[in-house]
Parts: structure tokens; sequence; C-alpha cells
């Protein structure tokens, strides 16, 4: 069985190409590959706005949720991105508490979202990586 690829959050970017146009979320490994998830503009909004601790009078819906998880006594473990099927990405929010685990499907950009608030590692599977997967030098990252 494959390991997964430990990925860290290289951002969030706008991509304007000849076949789409939108935010897009780069993950990013320690083998020169990035990994670019088109998603939705709130999740890319919440994305953003956690890496770069933007302070909100109010809680977004990502940090409610994590605080109901909190108040329950459950934790993110960690996110893992495991399939690619015709261009859609699906993933799993793994959720532990007391050492029972939980698993979730959940899209990427909610995973990602969850991940980046707490410090959750984001992995993706060695198929995604190898299906979908670009040089980092292929994109600009800034």
């Amino acid at each position: 069985m494959e390991e997964d690829v430990l990925v860290k959050v290289a951002g969030v970017f706008m991509a304007n190409t000849a076949e789409t146009q939108g935010p897009v979320v780069f993950l990013e490994s320690d083998k020169k590959k990035v990994l670019p998830i088109y998603i939705g503009v709130s999740e890319a909004f919440s994305i953003q706005t956690a890496i770069d601790n933007t302070p909100y009078p109010r809680p977004l819906t990502h940090d409610l949720f994590i605080k109901v998880l909190e108040n329950l006594g459950l934790q993110i473990e960690k996110i893992v991105i495991d399939d690619i099927s015709e261009g859609i990405f699906f993933s799993r929010l793994i959720i532990t508490r007391n050492g029972d685990r939980v698993e979730f499907d959940a899209r990427p950009s909610d995973c990602i979202a969850l991940a980046v608030r707490t410090n959750a590692p984001v992995f993706v599977s060695q198929k995604v990586m190898e299906k979908a997967s670009v040089e980092k030098g292929e994109y600009e990252l800034e």
C-alpha cells in the first residue's frame, strides 16, 4: 500500500487560463510538486483569511464548526485527499475523540479550510499526486 504524501497549503491564488477562471488553492509537496485544486470563492476567502490570521468579530462557518467540535471533545486529526474523478477531488475529514476515529466524506476546500485553522496535517494519496500534480515551476505562486 502506497503512503500518502504530506503537503502544505502554499496559498490561494486566482487562475486565469483558457480553460477556467477562479480561485485555486495550491498544495505543495517536498518533492517540488504542486497540486492545484480549483475551489469556490467563499472557500477561497475562508482559507486565505485563516492563512493570514485575519480576525473577524463574528465566527465564519469553518470557525463555528471547529468550536462545535472542540466543545464536543472532538479533534481534527488530519485530512486526506484520496481520489480524483473527471477533475473532481474527493477527500476525507478524520476526527478523533478519546482514541476513537471517525471519517467523513467532505469537499477538499472545506477540509483545507479546517486544517489551516487547526494546524491539522493535509495528506494527498500517491495516486492523486501522480495524476493531478504538476512541477512547481509550472506555476508562479506570487
